[in-house]
């Protein structure tokens, strides 16, 4: 559990600062997919990333950089069922995705900047939860 806190050394308070549901980006549809992205903001962040564990995939979306990887937005996500069929399609709005797909096989393509990272995918009942972590590589110098 991630929490944010201010903890006093004396024996007269504690207090903890935790994210609470309000800080949750919009529960969308589509079709019959249910899906959450965000995490803009360090209120956001925490609170996507711990209501992720709840969902069945969660995208995690990252660029390589010199020192340490960067989270990312506007990355363009389509998930294809087993017949081809696009039962997700949309612009990210932050470096986390949350989507509640039946369960089944499917196709991720994720573009950022141009270039596109496919996965292929297997979602299993509820129960299940699947993180999985996109990064793009960081750009070749010139």
């Amino acid at each position: 559990m991630i929490l944010l806190g201010i903890i006093s050394t004396s024996s007269f308070s504690q207090v903890e600062l935790v994210p609470t549901e309000s800080a949750l980006p919009p529960v969308q549809n589509q079709g019959e997919v249910v899906f959450m992205t965000g995490g803009i903001g360090q209120d956001e962040s925490h609170a996507i990333f711990k209501e992720g564990k709840k969902w069945p995939l969660m995208l995690e979306l990252a660029k390589a950089g010199t020192a340490q990887a960067v989270y990312i937005s506007n990355v363009q996500i389509v998930i294809r069922d087993a017949s081809g069929s696009t039962v997700l399609e949309t612009m990210s709005k932050g470096p986390y995705l949350l989507a509640k797909l039946p369960p089944g096989k499917y196709s991720l393509d994720a573009t950022y900047e141009g270039d596109t990272l496919h996965r292929d995918l297997y979602v299993q009942e509820k129960e299940h939860h699947k993180k999985i972590t996109l990064l793009w590589p960081a750009p070749k110098s010139q």
